[in-house]
């Protein structure tokens, strides 16, 4: 399984449903995805849906959330597995993902560097994700 994290730290399998700290000052790529729900849910149901790619997740919205973004450093394989879960239970609509570059000030600013390139692909060619570094995955 490929893990994809800092070769440099020590997380544990029973740490990869913890979201993974930041290193201030760096620089490199990072696993970037946009969910849609084909259906609102709550806050809560999101947490409850995305839990497993164990990255932090914003909720687009409160009361009833349509889409969320996800974040950080992840086990790609396991990011595709819960990628192709959503889509073949019918709660995602569309799914934006990819490893997408950044640069993290020492002061723990981010900024996220463009897309190189979009990638458009039905909902049932989920396997053709690759994650190349800078490519936006869109499956719709």
């Amino acid at each position: 399984m490929t893990n994809f994290s800092d070769p440099h730290s020590e997380q544990s399998s029973a740490d990869l449903n913890q979201p993974v700290r930041t290193v201030k000052g760096e620089r490199g790529f990072e696993f970037d995805a946009h969910i849609t729900f084909a259906r609102p849910h709550t806050a809560a149901e999101v947490g409850q849906l995305l839990r497993g790619f164990g990255l932090i997740i914003e909720p687009y919205g409160s009361a009833e959330v349509r889409g969320a973004r996800l974040t950080g450093k992840a086990d790609l394989s396991l990011a595709l597995a819960q990628i192709r879960a959503l889509l073949e239970s019918g709660e995602a609509s569309r799914i934006e993902a990819g490893l997408r570059g950044f640069l993290r000030s020492a002061t723990g600013n981010m900024d996220w560097v463009p897309w190189r390139k979009n990638v458009v692909l039905p909902r049932q060619d989920w396997e053709k994700v690759t994650f190349e570094e800078g490519l936006r995955y869109v499956l719709e």
